[in-house]
This record gives C-alpha cells, sequence and structure tokens, in this order.
C-alpha cells in the first residue's frame, strides 16, 4: 500500500473516531435555550409614530418621544392583529427609537423607564434601538466646531451636512460626525453610560419580576457608517484620517481599510459603554447595512434596487467605509439591514461561521428591496423569516408596521409587512412552529428580468435588420425605448412587461430565465441535541466521500479536533455547531 494511502487511511479512521467519540460524550450538554424575537420598530424621534421621522434636515422637527397612550394604542394595534405575543422561546417585541442625540438626557432616561413599564403591561418585549451619530442638529455645541465633522479632502475642508439615499431624491440631513473626534467620543462614553444605566435598571426590574424575556435588547447604532457630502456627493473621513496621524503628504497605505477601522472603534465604543452599564453582549446588537459581493458584482444591473452603485469605486467605499466584517465586535453581537438582495444571507452566513458567532439579528428590515415592490424577492414572508431565525437570527426586527397611518395601509412596504401572508408567517413563529425555508415556483423579477434584457440587446438588432417589415421594425424600436425608459424610473414592473412585448414579437419565449422550484432543505430541529446528531452524520458522510475521492482529510480533523471538540467540552453546543456549519459548507 502506498504509503499517502495509508496516511489518508489512518487519518480518515481518526477522523471517524473522533467524531463518534465526541458525539457520544457530549452531544447531551444542551445549552439553555434562548428567546428569539420578532419585532416591529415603532419610530420615536418625534410625538408621532406614524411619521418616520428620525431628525433629517438642517431644521428638523424638535425631537419629543411620544406619548404613552400613544405608544400603547401603536402596541395593542401589532398584537391584536397578530393574536399572539408567543412564550419565552419565541416572544413578541417592539423596538423603540431611534434615541439620538437630539433627544436631552433626561427624556431618554425616562423614554426607556416607559418602555419597560409598556412590555410590563401588554406583555410584548421592548428593545431599544440607538441613533449613534445622524441625527444632532440640536447639539451645535458640538457640530459648530469643524474639528467634531467629518472633513473632504486633506485640506480639512468640513461636510457641511449629510447625504441619505433613502428615497428617489438624496435627503440631507445634519453634517457628518467625526467618530474619532475627542468630545465626540467623551459625548458618546457619556451618553452610552446613560443609556446603558436605564436599560440595566429596566432589566432588573424585569428580572426581579421574573419576566427577563420581556427585554429585546439593545441595538447601538442605525446603519454605521462615513457617509457622503450632501452638495458634493463627496465621500469623507479625511477628518477621521487627519487624526489617526495621516496627511497628504503621508497618506495611509489603505485609506479605506483605516476608515473601516474608525467606523468599527466608534461602534466598539458604543457597546463597550453600554457593557459596561451592565447590559449583557448578548443584548447588544450593531446596526449596519452592506450590499452583498454578489450584487456588487452585478455592478448597476437593475436586479439590485437597494444600495446601488457606480462600477468605479471600491466595495469598501460604496459601503460608505462599513463593510459587514465591521459589525464584529467584543462587546455586542452583530447586526445588519436584511432587505433582501441577492446574495445578502450568503454573506452573513458565511461571516457567522468564519466569526464563531453564536447569534445576531436583523436590525432593519422587511421582505422587499427599497424602490422595488410587493412579491419581487422570490420568496414569501415564512421563508424571509426562515432565512434569518434558522439561521441564528435572535432578533428580527421588522419596519414599516403602520407608517402613514390608514391613509398609507396600501403602500409598499406595509403590503409587504402587515399583509397576510406575513401575519401568517409570524403567528407560526410565535407559535413555535418550525419555518420552512422553500422557493418559489418561479424565479423572482430580479432572476426573470436581467436574462430577459440581455437577450434583446443581444439579438434586436439583428431582428430588426432581418424583419424586412418597417412597421414592425419601427414599433420594436419604440418598445426597446420605452423599455430603457422604464428602466432608468427604475419601474421594473413595467420593464418586464415591455420587455416580455419585445421577445414576443421577435417569437422567442419570454420565459427566458431558469426555474428556481429545487427542493429546499428540510428546516434544522428544533431540539439541539438531535440537530447536532443529524449534522454530526452528515460532517461524517461528507468526510467519508471527501476521502473516498482522494482528498486528504487531515484539515477536516485538525478542525474537529482543535475547534469542535473543546467547544464540546466546554458545554459550548452553540458554537460547536456553527463549526459543523462551517465543515458541511466546505464539504
Amino acid at each position: 500500500m502506498p504509503l499517502i494511502h495509508y496516511m489518508k487511511t489512518i487519518a480518515r479512521s481518526l477522523l471517524l473516531c473522533l467524531l463518534g467519540a465526541v458525539f457520544l460524550n457530549q452531544v447531551n450538554a444542551e445549552p439553555e435555550k434562548e428567546t428569539k424575537y420578532l419585532a416591529f420598530q415603532i419610530f420615536t424621534y418625534g410625538p408621532n409614530p406614524i411619521v418616520a421621522t428620525m431628525g433629517e434636515g438642517m431644521h428638523p422637527q424638535p425631537a419629543r418621544f411620544p406619548e404613552k397612550a400613544t405608544l400603547h394604542d401603536y402596541i395593542d394595534d401589532i398584537k391584536v392583529r397578530i393574536g399572539t405575543v408567543g412564550d419565552r422561546q419565541t416572544k413578541l417585541a417592539v423596538v423603540l427609537g431611534h434615541l439620538a442625540f437630539d433627544h436631552s438626557d433626561a427624556d431618554t432616561s425616562k423614554f426607556i423607564e416607559l418602555g419597560f413599564e409598556l412590555a410590563l403591561e401588554t406583555d410584548v418585549a421592548v428593545g431599544f434601538h440607538i441613533d449613534d451619530s445622524m441625527f444632532w442638529a440640536g447639539r451645535k455645541d458640538l457640530w459648530s466646531d469643524p474639528k467634531n465633522v467629518e472633513a473632504m479632502d486633506w485640506g480639512g475642508t468640513p461636510c457641511t451636512s449629510r447625504r441619505l439615499d433613502w428615497s428617489k431624491k438624496p435627503l440631507e440631513a445634519p453634517p457628518q460626525m467625526c467618530f474619532n473626534s475627542k468630545a465626540i467620543q467623551q459625548e458618546v462614553r457619556h451618553r452610552s453610560a446613560l443609556i446603558g444605566q436605564a436599560i440595566q435598571a429596566g432589566v432588573k426590574r424585569l428580572e426581579a419580576l421574573k419576566k427577563p424575556e420581556l427585554f429585546a435588547g439593545v441595538i447601538a447604532g442605525s446603519e454605521t457608517m462615513i457617509g457622503q457630502d450632501f452638495k458634493t456627493n463627496q465621500y469623507l473621513g479625511y477628518r477621521a484620517l487627519l487624526n489617526r496621524g495621516f496627511s497628504r503628504e503621508h497618506p495611509p497605505q489603505d485609506p479605506d481599510l483605516e476608515r473601516e477601522k474608525v467606523v468599527q472603534e466608534f461602534i466598539e465604543l458604543w457597546t463597550t459603554g453600554l457593557a459596561e452599564a451592565g447590559v449583557s453582549t448578548r443584548k447588544i446588537y450593531s446596526h449596519t447595512a452592506f450590499l452583498s459581493r454578489r450584487a456588487f458584482g452585478l455592478g448597476d444591473s437593475k436586479e439590485v434596487t437597494y444600495m446601488q452603485h457606480n462600477k468605479e469605486i471600491a466595495y469598501s467605499q460604496h459601503n460608505h467605509f462599513a463593510p459587514p466584517s465591521v459589525a464584529f465586535g467584543a462587546h455586542h453581537r452583530p447586526g445588519f439591514s436584511t432587505y433582501p438582495q441577492p446574495g445578502l444571507f450568503d454573506d452573513i452566513y458565511e461571516l457567522m461561521a468564519q466569526h464563531h458567532q453564536t447569534a445576531w439579528a436583523s436590525c432593519e428590515g422587511t421582505n422587499m428591496q427599497p424602490a422595488s415592490g410587493p412579491g419581487q424577492t422570490g420568496m414569501n414572508m415564512e421563508t424571509y423569516l426562515a432565512k434569518m431565525f434558522n439561521h441564528g437570527a435572535a432578533v428580527v426586527n421588522i419596519f414599516a408596521w403602520g407608517l402613514g397611518g390608514p391613509a398609507m395601509k396600501n403602500m409598499n412596504y406595509r403590503v409587504v409587512t402587515e399583509g397576510e401572508d406575513a401575519l401568517q408567517a409570524y403567528r407560526k413563529f410565535l407559535k413555535g412552529e418550525p419555518l420552512i425555508e422553500t422557493k418559489s415556483e418561479t424565479a423572482s423579477l430580479f432572476e426573470r428580468l436581467p436574462p430577459k434584457i440581455h437577450r434583446i440587446q443581444k439579438e434586436l438588432p439583428a431582428w430588426i435588420a432581418a424583419v424586412g417589415d418597417k412597421e414592425k421594425a419601427a414599433a420594436a424600436a419604440a418598445l426597446m425605448h420605452n423599455m430603457e425608459e422604464s428602466l432608468k424610473a427604475k419601474n421594473l414592473e413595467e420593464t418586464e412587461k415591455t420587455a416580455d412585448s419585445i421577445l414576443k414579437m421577435m417569437g422567442a419565449s419570454s420565459n427566458t430565465a431558469p426555474s428556481i422550484n429545487a427542493p429546499s432543505q428540510p428546516p434544522p430541529s428544533d431540539n439541539p441535541t438531535k440537530r447536532l446528531t443529524e449534522k454530526l452524520e452528515r460532517v461524517k458522510a461528507g468526510a467519508q466521500k471527501w476521502a473516498a475521492a482522494g482528498h486528504d482529510p487531515s484539515e477536516i480533523l485538525k478542525t474537529m479536533q482543535e475547534k469542535f471538540k473543546p467547544l464540546m467540552d466546554a458545554g459550548k453546543v452553540t458554537e460547536a455547531e456553527a463549526v459543523l456549519d462551517h465543515l458541511l459548507e466546505q464539504l
């Protein structure tokens, strides 16, 4: 027997023995189940929660929290229409926010206390959402000093206002805060301690009443990033680089990476303050928004309506120096916006495995990409929730419930968030029933449309030249023009209708996108022991196939020995399961 084959055989045998020994000795060490929260954001910058204001503009309305009765009615509407608040394992929650610098210290502390009162009165858990840097128009004492404001260039030209891409027409906000200014950092330490102490006081009250599950957590940020200047669209961050010792004459080797560090350290500054005030790090979440690698690779494709980008800029820059890696830190769990762009959840799963994190949060999102419409993601609400709760999410914070009041009940966001499909999915989760992650019978608009457009662009000119009918050729050219105009207006539904008309005229099938009705994986078991058993068996089977195909299984064995087994020995079953998930991806 050749030596290399013998070594592979020994390694394979050791691997299988190790898997069996670890499983037999350790799999029964189950951790305490953690409550999972289905939450709904309630906007509390101003007194009326149906108005989703958070302090936009240089002269926003005065920051004033809503009254208790107003919030009570809002929560009751959610509670009654869903029909259940869940239990200690799956709990209905509301997230109140954003708590901004524009709110006074006294009002903020009092409001957090009110939030816990509402939780006890309604049996709906409460969480809090902090705006870490955007809305500080009322803090002229800070932004009037150029040292506290970001710069557009090495000369220190200050940003006068910040661009917010929240609608077709960009909105204006107060200037971009400089994250590593001494005065800003001092204010963040004060503010995080104040909020942390108020939250911890509420948590202690819940614990004394044996209702700890009524605290869903605190989101320490609102899509934290270094944004762009409103008037010039210039990317910012030069003030922070100057503070780090760089200059025009001595620039950093990687300016984007340096600014990423600034963002990550700012997130850590907030979460450290909350943790030091006593808030559990398991209940603190960052909040960033990023364009997935797959979506970024699509360039300016109309398949992506959320965070579209110019092909000329780098990935870090497009994500405003907040790629998903900056969401991780020592004093918090990662949190992301989760409007379902292509590849988003895959990126999150990969990052969670790399960082061996036990849980994460969807801090903002619903089953729709902004600037699209209902039904265009290729999934129903149950699958949207399953893509998070079945993959480690501890909190899912849904946006748009009740926005605009009765007059706006048919707006796209609300149709997605409050429709019957969504309500059924919410009830299923809160009753503790497994969420089924399925794929739709037909491809989503984002998967259907690009192949149609590409085919038309490729084949239509030759068809027009060969058709021999001037009227048909003119009609096809007119339709092509209409399709291009619809694309520019981001009216994707109309674009597809026009594309189908062109394809029909050409005698081609409009069904150019492959079906995605593929069998889905069964939902993971809610029983940790059963789930781990199943994954161990799959790893064993995969390792055997891997070795049988001539691959060296020594790296798998090393992972099991150095990562999986120590975690199981320590009783950290959730973390150990993440190692198995990572191995299964490789196998």
